[in-house]
Parts: structure tokens; C-alpha cells; sequence
């Protein structure tokens, strides 16, 4: 092999320093996530609040918790496609 290739069996890839992260050491996700939207007129924040769950937060502000990554991507794909 040449000298730019590195192999390495997947235990000494996770052992030592510079390994890769044990799971352990991953963070978990959070229970709660907050998305905020600035739109460019007042028009577009009131059309993308009629998300169910979403606040008007200012005159062109919108906000969202989502309990999950998947719903938090379905309320930002509804509120920006407007």
C-alpha cells in the first residue's frame, strides 16, 4: 500500500488518543429544540404562523418548539416553502 493509505482494524481505530469518540462520549439529543424565524416581511412571518404550535414572537419573527429533529425540519420545510 502506499504511504497515504492508513489501515487500521476498527479496535485501534476507537482505543488511544485520537481515536474516534466512544459512544459514551456522545452527547444525547435534547428533549426540546426552538426554532426561530426572521422573516423579510411581516406578510410571510403571519402566513407561517398558522403552523400549528408556532408563535408570533415580533412583527416578523415566528417561533417553534419541536420535540423532535424530524418535526422541527417538517415545521422549517412548511414555514420557508410558504
Amino acid at each position: 500500500m502506499g504511504s497515504a493509505t492508513v489501515n487500521k482494524s476498527p479496535q485501534e481505530a476507537l482505543a488511544g488518543p485520537g481515536g474516534l469518540p466512544l459512544l459514551a462520549d456522545v452527547p444525547l439529543l435534547a428533549d426540546e429544540y426552538l426554532l426561530e424565524f426572521c422573516f423579510s416581511s411581516a406578510g410571510r412571518a403571519r402566513a407561517a404562523s398558522f403552523y400549528p404550535g408556532a408563535e408570533r414572537a415580533g412583527e416578523r419573527i415566528v417561533s417553534y418548539r419541536a420535540k423532535s429533529i424530524m418535526e422541527l425540519l417538517t415545521a422549517k420545510m412548511f414555514m420557508t416553502e410558504i
